[in-house]
């Protein structure tokens, strides 16, 4: 079948290219390429991860949203979460405990979901000509043989600063001794070029290929996460693993020139980068001209207004207050409402929260019609630093982004969900033109929205849109602009009263433009990250 895989890790999207070969589909590739992420890319993705995305089944045309974020455990926290809180850091959005024993370590870990997310992806949407183990193949020949680490992880890997609620990487890497075995070199973390050999996930990934993916959740594996998470204080048990739900669900929609938005519903931040489209369609783009002083000011101002209205819907709110903000969030009406705000650059007050780096994303297309839009992460890099002995994988620290005291919308309760994402598919006429998404925290959504505008707006061809000079806004008053964003555009836009700070780090997007009459396939990977192609041919 013919088919595309596009993601940051090269070596994956060769992954998903053998599931094509095999007579795979789409969703066949995707748990392919999946698996071979959380092998070449360990310290952003993983088994102890979340995941969530988008499916677009060819039998029914109809565009689903597979939500199999983490949960959190029915152990109760202990008294530390709360007799040591002290504050919300706005770097990252985490709330800070005393000893940061909700970033780092067991009790920051939540009920991973990767593993049952890529079971049900298969099931449900895959073609049924590709049998499961052969699908993991790939990853276990890289766990088992190794692989260079290549410039994408190794700058990733290099970022090993310290700032609350973000713990820097030897910390996270020596957090157990399993963890430091298997990514550390000689006591250093490893450098471009070293060969990484992950033996224990190799032999882990084996037995899911010959029990199949259950055994994480009601097997042996299972068994083991379980009596580890016991043994060292762990807030969730086996009866939490063997009874993760997947849900399968509707996405959010929108509508943007005259396309149809599909997105991803809470945890996942679809509601925001909808809202942001549909108050930057009461402007003429094309007019203001693209990453122009007044063009940014723009775009700035409608990310920040977005970003401070929809924070409430991370950390998982109650049901009656997300389906409140996500109505408002969606309406056309309201968009209209900020966009006055923003054509009278009324000013904005507060600060959202931000989120994590460490994640990854893919889509995948067949030629048949299939497909998948997927962000799975194991929370910020390294995560926890938790490796259950003779496993191999990292465990997500998904927990510090909840609120450490009871009272709040985003309060830690038994059977939240967290993570997030915004796995996107853009319709035309009921087929899909765009599959897109990204990872990179709060500024996945933004990176999105400014390729979108790319595509749709001034008619780039995908790459370029990808690939052209971003910017980033969710602070009143500050703006982060990529280094190819000339210096007198940079003035221009601080002497409109912004701070302007220089960041050579925005999200890596991943995406595929399909030509609605032809069928014919665009990639559109991020040069930021890998630039992992794959491409099979009938």
């Amino acid at each position: 079948m013919k088919g595309m895989v596009v993601c940051p890790e090269p070596l994956a999207a060769e992954a998903g290219v053998e599931a094509f070969r095999r007579g795979g589909n789409a969703a066949d590739a995707a748990v392919a390429a999946a698996f071979a992420q959380c092998v070449v890319d360990p310290l952003m993705c993983g088994l102890g991860g979340t995941a969530l995305g988008l499916v677009m089944d060819r039998r029914t045309g109809a565009v689903d949203f597979l939500d199999a974020s983490v949960t959190i455990g029915s152990v109760p926290v202990p008294e530390a979460f709360r007799t040591g809180h002290r504050e919300r850091t706005e770097t990252v959005g985490r709330y800070v405990v005393e000893g940061e024993i909700n970033q780092m370590g067991y009790q920051s870990i939540m009920v991973p979901g990767f593993v049952r997310g890529a079971e049900v992806l298969y099931e449900r949407y895959g073609s049924g000509k590709v049998a499961w183990g052969d699908l993991l193949a790939p990853a276990i020949r890289l766990a088992e043989e190794g692989f260079d680490i290549y410039p994408y992880v190794a700058r990733q890997w290099a970022n090993t600063e310290d700032r609350p609620g973000y713990p820097g990487l030897m910390r996270k890497l020596t957090a157990t001794s399993d963890c430091a075995a298997i990514y550390l070199r000689c006591g250093t973390i490893y450098k471009e070029g070293d060969r990484l050999i992950q033996a224990d996930l190799g032999r882990t990934l084996r037995r899911l290929a010959q029990e199949g993916p259950g055994d994480f959740y009601t097997g042996d594996i299972g068994r083991r996460i379980a009596e580890d998470m016991a043994a060292h204080g762990g807030l969730f048990n086996g009866d939490d693993l063997r009874n993760f739900p997947v849900d399968v669900g509707e996405p959010v929609a929108g509508v943007y020139r005259g396309y149809d938005v599909v997105s991803t519903p809470p945890p996942g931040s679809g509601v925001q980068m909808i809202e942001m489209l549909q108050v930057l369609e009461h402007f003429d783009l094309v007019e203001t001209g693209h990453n122009t002083p007044e063009y940014i000011e723009l775009l700035a101002r409608a990310m920040i207004a977005t970003f401070l209205e929809q924070v409430v819907l991370k950390g998982d709110p109650p049901q009656s207050v997300a389906t409140r903000f996500m109505r408002k969030g969606l309406s056309r009406t309201h968009a209209r409402a900020i966009a006055e705000r923003v054509r009278a650059k009324a000013p904005e007050a507060g600060a959202p929260a931000r989120g994590d780096t460490g994640t990854t994303h893919l889509s995948a297309v067949d030629s048949a019609g299939t497909v998948v839009s997927m962000t799975h992460s194991i929370g910020s890099l390294a995560a926890s630093g938790v490796v259950t002995p003779g496993l191999g994988f990292i465990y997500n620290n998904f927990l510090g982004h909840f609120h450490p005291l009871p009272g709040h919308p985003d309060s830690i309760v038994a059977g939240k969900r967290g993570g997030g994402g915004v796995p996107t598919v853009i319709m035309s006429g009921g087929r899909p033109v765009v599959v897109i998404g990204a990872p990179g925290g709060s500024r996945l959504i933004t990176s999105i929205l400014q390729t979108l505008i790319n595509v749709l707006d001034f008619g780039m061809e995908m790459k370029r849109a990808v690939t052209a000079p971003r910017f980033h806004a969710e602070e009143p008053g500050l703006i982060f602009a990529e280094p190819a964003i000339p210096e007198d555009v940079v003035e221009a836009v601080r002497g409109r009263g912004f701070r302007v700070e220089r960041s050579t780090y925005m999200s890596r997007v991943q995406a595929i433009c399909i030509d609605p009459d032809t069928g014919e396939m665009a990639a559109g990977p991020d040069p930021r990250g890998g630039a992992g192609v794959g491409i099979a041919d009938d």
